[in-house]
């Protein structure tokens, strides 16, 4: 335990004192300032994706036609207004694109939008297709008077209303949260791989063999970088915290730094801490393997890219599919797949569309993964550490026997 001990020190140490480390904590720390200066910036990264088939809810008067909002994109259906919860849950599990709900209130007419993403421009066009609707039926049914012009000119009020029980802005939260998670994880498992690698081509290892077992060698890297990389996201967290409690900034009604302030609690805080270490250890275990594989630090930029392409593959999955529907069967899925669980259950927690129990769950199948990979690396590790060459998987396999 004491020689865990000094590697765990010695590597913590050392990674913060790295001049890359403290120009990425640095710049983190800026870019927090940078998202409360300037709202306005997070904005610019929000996409919109084109609507294909939508539904709506005529609750007025007003003639609306098939034919003539077939005209303004995509594929129109006029639907009954006692139905409005299945509509929603159609949008939900993706057999719609969006869901209208036009409404009479007093003195203005109300369009509640349900999408996943909104369209702006269909909805520009909608509203002003509604508002010459309006018009037209006005001047045929009323005489032209006074009173009769200022109700023409009632404007149509459009509210997006969340299909989800979070922010509205709350999916640009999440996109943040995966890049840091994916950039840590990729960028310290890489360093884990690194540095057994630089200590083989060294012979350094021959000489720390002796002094420490390796199985504690190992797990004292793997958690000195992980701790590094904890005090740099957490310098990132910790400083919006700072930033809000000072009030040196006004965060806009809606904006995304108001949205931020409002999500990441401390048990937003918590579970993000929680899954970000056991994502990084998944990952750096078996970077750890590769790093004792390989016989110099050359050598790594093909030995590890299986780990990348799976990492990647990850993302991927959490950017086209889990991310715009939390609630589908890909997410779900990817809750209980080691390799995307860790972004998988953080994008559900933000959304709310996962139970106290899911989580336990997933938290017990990617704990006995990792157990799995860590039995793994503890019989693959001090072979490889002293073979100078590169270490096979046909010849891991003859030492295992």
């Amino acid at each position: 335990m004491r020689n865990f001990g000094i590697v765990f020190k010695t590597i913590y140490k050392e990674s913060i004192k790295t001049k890359s480390f403290l120009s990425i904590t640095i710049g983190l720390v800026l870019l927090s300032f940078l998202l409360f200066a300037s709202p306005a910036i997070i904005s610019y990264f929000d996409k919109n994706k084109p609507a294909d088939t939508y539904k709506i809810v005529n609750g007025t008067n007003l003639p609306l036609s098939v034919e003539e909002l077939t005209n303004l994109g995509g594929e129109w259906e006029l639907a009954k207004p006692d139905n409005i919860n299945s509509l929603k849950e159609a949008v939900k599990n993706e057999e719609l694109s969006g869901v209208f709900v036009l409404d009479e209130q007093p003195n203005q007419i109300q369009l509640d939008v349900y999408m996943p993403k909104v369209n702006q421009k269909l909805l520009l066009t909608l509203e002003a297709y509604l508002e010459q609707t309006k018009l037209v039926s006005l001047a045929v049914t009323e005489a032209i008077d006074p009173a009769v012009l200022q109700s023409l000119n009632t404007p149509v009020l459009s509210h997006i209303q969340p299909l989800y029980e979070t922010e509205p802005n709350a999916m640009l939260i999440v996109y943040g949260l995966i890049a840091i998670m994916f950039l840590a994880i990729s960028t310290y498992g890489n360093n884990v791989a690194t540095a057994i690698a630089s200590e083989k081509s060294s012979r350094v290892m021959e000489v720390m063999i002796t002094k420490v077992a390796p199985i504690p060698m190992m797990y004292g890297k793997i958690l000195g970088i992980g701790l590094a990389s904890l005090t740099q996201l957490f310098s990132f967290i910790g400083s919006f915290f700072v930033w809000s409690n000072l009030g040196i900034f006004k965060a806009p009604e809606g904006s995304i730094v108001q949205t931020i302030m409002d999500t990441i609690t401390w048990e937003m805080a918590a579970y993000i801490f929680v899954f970000f270490i056991i994502g990084y250890f998944i990952y750096a275990t078996l970077f750890a393997i590769i790093g004792s594989m390989v016989s110099r630090p050359d050598d790594l930029s093909s030995a590890t890219m299986p780990i990348v392409i799976i990492l990647m593959a990850s993302l991927v999955v959490e950017m086209l599919f889990v991310m715009d529907y939390p609630e589908g069967k890909v997410a779900m899925i990817s809750s209980y797949i080691p390799f995307t669980a860790p972004m998988s259950v953080l994008i559900r927690i933000v959304y709310h569309t996962i139970s106290p129990i899911e989580i336990a769950v997933t938290l017990s199948v990617m704990l006995l993964f990792i157990a799995l990979f860590a039995a793994l690396a503890a019989r693959i590790y001090p072979k490889g550490v002293l073979k100078s060459d590169t270490l096979t998987f046909k010849q891991l396999i003859q030492f295992n026997r």
